[in-house]
């Protein structure tokens, strides 16, 4: 979502995701998370059968490892101090820690990461192509719905277009 900036640093634009869907998508996660909990404390109580024995703490574990990264993840994103997962000025974009001046980014494009073996969703990120030959990935770790993703996506790629000018490296 584009909003006008509002930091000290005068941005000329940000994009912005809703904490509130930071909020959210952690809560489901916590809440199956504490059934996963609930499904190992059936065992230890001794409330099982003993086939049982063998599928909850399978469903437990499996449970844990595909939602506990998203947990933190959302965790994490929803008490940052600022909900800007992109801004620009000027001279550079900025994401995070990271600034990169206008004049070293050759294209801005949507992609998603290869799978990870301890997340199992693959988030959606943008990838800035450097005119070096590296690229930089910023991560939306799934905040974004399609139109959304696509909106933003537009907006940088608009703003590169602006501030590269007639260049045509």
């Amino acid at each position: 979502m584009m909003l006008p900036a509002t930091s000290e640093e005068h941005h000329q634009g940000e994009i912005r995701y809703r904490r509130i869907t930071a909020i959210w998508k952690g809560s489901v996660c916590f809440l199956f998370l504490v059934l996963c909990v609930l499904l190992l404390w059936v065992i230890v109580a001794g409330q099982t059968e003993s086939v049982e024995k063998i599928y909850y703490p399978m469903a437990a574990i499996l449970g844990m490892w595909m939602v506990g990264p998203f947990f933190f993840m959302f965790w994490t994103r929803s008490i940052q101090r600022v909900a800007i997962l992109v801004s620009w000025n000027e001279q550079s974009l900025h994401a995070g820690q990271r600034h990169i001046p206008w004049n070293q980014i050759r294209k801005i494009e949507l992609a998603t990461p290869a799978r990870s073996k301890w997340q199992l969703s693959a988030s959606p990120m943008y990838a800035l192509y450097l005119k070096d030959g590296t690229r930089v990935h910023i991560h939306t770790d799934h905040l974004f719905g399609k139109k959304e993703l696509q909106s933003s996506l537009s907006t940088l790629q608009k703003t590169l277009r602006e501030h590269q000018g007639p260049d045509l490296d």
